[in-house]
């Protein structure tokens, strides 16, 4: 797995820019989608693909160990769906 560090240093070495400088504007990157998103805005990134907020309705669902269905609430889910250019890489 790669971590904004490892990512960090990948873009600085593209960029010329510190690793610091590099690893803040990362970070300031992910917490802007993040923003968006909460907000209800999708966040479209051409070639990337899409983040968005969608709903997850309500449904029965049955308890493991007791066997006893219980209602799940609905829920926001966090989504990503990947660009056709990276989907099938």
């Amino acid at each position: 797995m790669v971590g904004i560090s490892e990512l960090a240093k990948s873009v600085a070495k593209k960029t010329g820019v510190s690793q610091k400088q590099a690893k803040a504007v990362i970070k300031a990157f992910v917490e802007e989608v993040v923003n968006e998103v909460n907000k209800g805005n999708k966040v479209n990134l051409v070639g990337f693909g899409i983040f968005e907020r969608r709903v997850q309705k309500a449904r029965k669902a049955r308890n493991p160990r007791t066997k006893a269905i219980i209602h799940v609430p609905e829920k926001k889910k966090f989504t990503f769906r990947p660009s056709g250019k990276i989907k099938y890489l």
